[in-house]
């Protein structure tokens, strides 16, 4: 079985176009076509129902890719087997972020390690916590850096930056000229609240809870699914929140928002370097995990870059 047939095969099956897998694969459509069409013909079955401009799978297609993908999964680990017989820092490397270190953290390292390392090709998945976790205990993942260390079958968690979080409010809202405020007074304000599985929203519920304060009970006037809805929001008056000062550092400095203070109270919190510890770490990924570690000790300023 023809291993190009496979993977265009397995790319349209993904991408559910024979367009996108061609872009993807940067081959034109009628090549992916008839790579499907040898398989079909080789398998003696319909892999894939063409309705319109939609394309779904038949249960051979589902057997097929299922196979397909341990099958490179096989090969891949071949291939990074040898470069570690080589000790040749090369290969592709996928990074796992949720949106505080894939925004404001990861850049900055991707770029510095890029120049150290060429010949290693870089993809930056980022999604919430949970997802990336997920995501590394369901092998899909090789490591990532994340804003908690939820339980996960395999996650193992290194803490490799710290952080802290602060209360915003927008520079024409009505306690932004007060030296500080309470907690009691924030909950009864309306909020800018992340979603379900992120870490800043994690952490805030372990504050108000400490402090009797449901969050359930809080007025949400909007809820929203990245650090830059939240201070983009926040800034627009929808109410106050909290988040990193890695991420609104530059929008305080220049007046565009508002740190609202509480006394005796500082909220700080952990990123983590998380791994599935049954993976094989192939050079690539131990000199990644390395330089991330330095970097990390190095600091971050407020914009993201080296402190």
């Amino acid at each position: 079985m023809d291993i190009r047939r496979l993977e265009a095969f397995s790319k349209v099956y993904e991408c559910r176009s024979f367009s996108r897998a061609g872009q993807e694969l940067f081959l034109s459509q009628p090549t992916i076509s008839a790579h499907v069409s040898a398989l079909e013909e080789e398998l003696g079955v319909k892999l894939f129902d063409r309705m319109g401009r939609v394309v779904l799978p038949t249960q051979a297609a589902d057997i097929l890719y299922s196979h397909a993908a341990q099958a490179f999964e096989t090969l891949e680990k071949a291939r990074a087997e040898i470069l570690l017989v080589q000790d040749r820092v090369a290969g592709e490397l996928v990074i796992g972020g949720s949106t505080i270190p894939a925004h404001h953290v990861l850049p900055d390292v991707l770029a510095g390690f890029t120049a150290e390392h060429p010949d290693v090709t870089l993809e930056l998945r980022v999604g919430d916590t949970r997802d990336i976790v997920a995501g590394i205990s369901e092998g899909d993942l090789l490591l990532g850096m994340v804003g908690a260390a939820p339980v996960a079958t395999d996650v193992a968690y290194e803490e490799v930056l710290k952080d802290e979080l602060v209360f915003i409010a927008s520079a024409g809202h009505h306690a932004a000229a007060r030296e500080r405020v309470t907690l009691a007074e924030l909950a009864g304000m309306p909020w800018v609240m992340r979603e379900q599985g992120s870490g800043t929203r994690r952490s805030l519920e372990a504050v108000f809870d400490g402090e009797g304060i449901d969050l359930r009970t809080l007025h949400v006037s909007v809820h929203v699914e990245s650090t830059q809805s939240v201070l983009q929001c926040v800034r627009a008056g929808l109410g106050v929140s909290v988040t990193s000062r890695l991420a609104a550092g530059g929008m305080l400095e220049r007046g565009e928002l508002t740190e609202l203070r509480v006394p005796q109270f500082v909220m700080e919190r952990s990123f983590y370097l998380a791994y599935n510890e049954r993976r094989h770490l192939f050079p690539a990924a131990r000199y990644f995990i390395d330089y991330l570690r330095q970097r990390c000790r190095e600091g971050f300023a407020g914009d993201g870059s080296a402190a």
